[in-house]
């Protein structure tokens, strides 16, 4: 009973602590983001990943509501029009980011029961929640907000929604997947290593 009530402690202890980390991620310049001189990619659900892979799914999916609700609230209080136009919409804000790590965390206790090692099951769950993260917001801009979108990044005219998405998933989907591909193995292994401790 105490080794159960210690572990729910550091659990409940390192879900907070995510979250912190989460929320800073999500308001200080520059923590959430890489800039690079052509394009800005975001690293904030490489945290989520991370989450889900060393504590599970229930913890992933609290994570990454944290994640959508200050992602909202940041299009409230400081959001340019097109974040205000997006993420407002807690169908674009919040949802992709619950659902993402929960298809990571059901994949990823489906990998552990097949033996797959850490470092195989962080990179490839890197990739994939990385690109089911970019897959799940610009879907619901093209289900929920396909005209506003088209509006105001000036593509009127009889643009096809799915096309110009398609081409945001190439041009930052695909980077941030390969950057999260090789960041999520590092830090998931040598976090596990510490929590261990």
């Amino acid at each position: 009973m105490g080794s159960y009530s210690n572990r729910r402690t550091r659990d409940n202890v390192l879900i907070a602590i995510f979250a912190a980390i989460i929320i800073l991620q999500t308001w200080v310049p520059f923590l959430g983001y890489i800039a690079l001189p052509t394009l800005s990619l975001t690293i904030i659900h490489i945290t989520v990943i991370v989450v889900t892979l060393l504590r599970g799914t229930k913890a992933g999916v609290i994570i990454g509501a944290v994640w959508g609700i200050n992602s909202l609230l940041r299009a409230v209080f400081i959001g340019n029009p097109i974040e205000r136009m997006i993420f407002m919409n807690p169908l674009i804000s919040i949802l992709p980011r619950i659902l993402m790590p929960l298809v990571v965390g059901l994949l990823s206790e489906w990998m552990i029961k097949r033996n797959i090692t850490t470092k195989v099951r962080a990179s490839a769950l890197g990739f994939l929640g990385s690109l089911l993260n970019t897959v799940f917001v610009l879907g619901m801009i093209g289900i929920f907000s396909a005209d506003q979108y088209l509006e105001l990044i000036g593509q009127t005219g009889g643009s096809n929604i799915w096309i110009v998405l398609m081409s945001v998933v190439t041009l930052n989907g695909i980077p941030e997947a390969i950057v999260s591909t090789i960041l999520t193995p590092i830090l998931t292994i040598t976090l596990h290593k510490m929590v261990k401790r």
